[in-house]
Parts: structure tokens; sequence; C-alpha cells
């Protein structure tokens, strides 16, 4: 049984690295008492690590499982509205169109509907390239306007050769002609968006600078106000240029009263606590979240530029002048709420009694 050894796994690494845990016997009866009254599993038990003898056994119970999660988001979501913000291109023009800071647009890239941001179309490999030529020397982005967890994402530097202006890995220095990412791109029928490549703050960018590393936030709306859950950095791993957890990078909690990073660690390997970033080795734990209030305040803002949604994962990448909204996930993975123990049972009762009579 896979359950079974995913236990017996974590109990092998937590006592190789000697991590102070629960007693296995208590272990076992509170996953079977949350597998057989709250249907949350023993993975979920993992991934909380709430083998920690310091965390209350309530606080465990007031997670949610599968069925409650997706309740508690379409109840606080309204279904109608969750497209708004999963679309890259309707997302970017509610966010700007309301002020809120995100690196700048420079193209959506569609078959139909292509358009640049002076208006002029972007439908064609042609159109493409002459945009192009117009970017050399400049860094860029191209992202699926419906990608999840880094898909189909990229980024350039737009070189001048001899005779053709081409594609350069940002840090590898490999080259893509035009020509061949334009075909692969045409697996992708609802398009692209090209936005100007975010230069990091050098707090964050030292961590791993190959990856723009951002900032989940959960944020939640009452009345009059927004409220911060929880937050963690995700940074990548392995010179890749991106930063999501799915796709191997690391996430690291953060207190969210101070701002400081807590520690990293693998999703895999939730009982991985480390100090320092496994390849660079930058110190991890203990550093200071630049612009940390104002990375708190942009994720509230993005949330109130979007109706009838009181519940999101904020992204945001911080800049040497400030914090950017990356995007906004109306569905954010659950498994994040382990990552910043946040019960969301709690915050649910807390929105009910906030808007009860409205």
């Amino acid at each position: 049984m896979q359950a079974w050894k995913d236990i017996r796994r974590c109990w092998q690494q937590l006592d190789n690295l000697q991590i102070v845990q629960l007693p296995k016997w208590r272990q076992l009866a509170e996953m079977t008492a949350l597998f057989l009254f709250r249907r949350i599993g023993p993975g979920y038990y993992i991934q909380g690590k709430f083998w920690r003898p310091d965390l209350p056994f309530r606080d465990k119970w007031l997670h949610v499982n599968n069925t409650e999660y997706n309740d508690f988001i379409d109840r606080w979501n309204a279904r109608p509205y969750q497209k708004s913000s999963q679309h890259k291109v309707v997302e970017k023009a509610v966010l700007q169109l309301l002020a809120v800071p995100t690196p700048e647009f420079i193209a959506y890239l569609h078959p139909q509907a292509g358009v640049c941001a002076d208006g002029a179309p972007l439908r064609t490999l042609v159109q493409l390239k002459q945009l192009c030529a117009g970017l050399v020397g400049q860094k860029i982005c191209l992202k699926l306007v419906e990608g999840f967890g880094g898909a189909g994402f990229s980024a350039f530097a737009v070189v001048q050769q001899t005779d053709e202006v081409v594609f350069e890995h940002p840090f590898t220095g490999v080259q893509v002609s035009i020509d061949s990412w334009w075909q692969q791109a045409q697996q992708n029928p609802d398009g692209y968006i090209i936005e100007r490549y975010l230069k990091q703050h050098p707090v964050v960018e030292a961590l791993h600078p190959n990856s723009v590393n951002t900032l989940r936030i959960w944020v939640y709306q009452l009345p009059g106000k927004t409220e911060i859950a929880g937050a963690f950095l995700r940074v990548g791993q392995k010179g890749s240029l991106v930063d999501n957890t799915s796709s191997g990078g690391l996430y690291c909690p953060i207190d969210i009263q101070t701002g400081n990073l807590k520690y990293a660690a693998y999703s895999r390997e939730p009982w991985s606590q480390l100090a320092q970033h496994p390849d660079t080795g930058a110190q991890v734990s203990g550093v200071q979240i630049p612009f940390w209030a104002e990375c708190q305040a942009i994720a509230g803002k993005a949330l109130q530029a979007f109706p009838h949604v009181r519940v999101a994962g904020v992204d945001v990448a911080i800049a040497p002048e400030g914090p950017q909204m990356i995007e906004l996930n109306v569905r954010p993975d659950q498994i994040g709420c382990t990552r910043m123990d946040v019960p969301l049972k709690r915050i649910d009762q807390k929105l009910k009694q906030a808007y009860a009579g409205h």
C-alpha cells in the first residue's frame, strides 16, 4: 500500500535527521482519526508536517479535505467570475486598468486576435519577426495565456545575428531561430502573452539567479479590507527558468509578521528544512523579503481588482524598485495550506462571520 510506504519513508527520514516528532503511535492515531472523520489522508498529514509536537491537534482538525476545499473556493469566488483571472490577457488588462504594477506588456500573440501594445497586429510569423526586430538587445518572456505551473514559459534575449534576429537563452546563451520557436508555438492555439523580462531585486535574485523567484501570498477579502492568510517564496533549482514547485522548485515559508524566510524545502520531501539553497549556497533562513509591506499591499489590491473574488493565491515578483504582480490564482493549489500552516476552516469561519447578512 503506497500510503504505508510513504509513512515509513517519512519516519525513516525523520529518524535519520533526528527531527523531533510525536510518538509514532500518536501519529498513527491522528492519521486514522483525520482520515475517518475528516477525510484528510496520510499524504496531507506528511506534507503538513503534522508530526510536530508543537502543532496543536485542533489546528490539524481545521484543515480541509479536497471536497471541502472546492466548496470553500466556490463559496467565496463566484463561479461565473473564476475564469476572469485565468486568461493572462484579461488579467493583465484588469490589473493595468486599475493601476496595479505588472511587468510591461509588449504583445499578445494569437492567430486571429493577436495585437501589439501599439495596436499593430501580431498574428503571423512575419509580424513576430518584425516585432522582435524592434526588441534587439532586450529580454522578453513568452507565456501561455492559459498556462499553469510554468508550462510553456520561455525567456529570451533578442539578438541580432548577421542576417537574422534570433532568440538566445538568457543564461546558457543557446540560440534558437524564431522560425523554430514559431513551429513549436503552433501547438498552443490559445496564444502567448509577451512581456518585458523582469529584473528582480538582488536579495531575491541571489537565491537562484536563473529564475524569477516569486511570492505566493494567500489573501482574503473582508468588508473594507484585505488580510493575509500566509505566504511562501518559490525559488527555482538547477538552472531552471521557472520557480514552480511542480517543476522542481523549492518553497520557503515566510513569517508574515516580519517578512523573514524560515527555511527552504523540497515539495516531495517536506521534512527537509534547508538553511541555504542547495545549488547556489545562498542563505535562505532569516533573509528579509524586500518591500514586504508593499508586497502584501499589492496582493490585496490585486484581489480587490476582480469582482466577486474574495480568496486568492497571488503571485508577486520583486523588482529593485518594488513589487510587481505576476498573476492571481482563484483556485490555488490546496497543498499550499500545509506550507503556510493555514487551517482553511478558520479562514472560512472568519469570512462567514464577516459576510453574515450580506
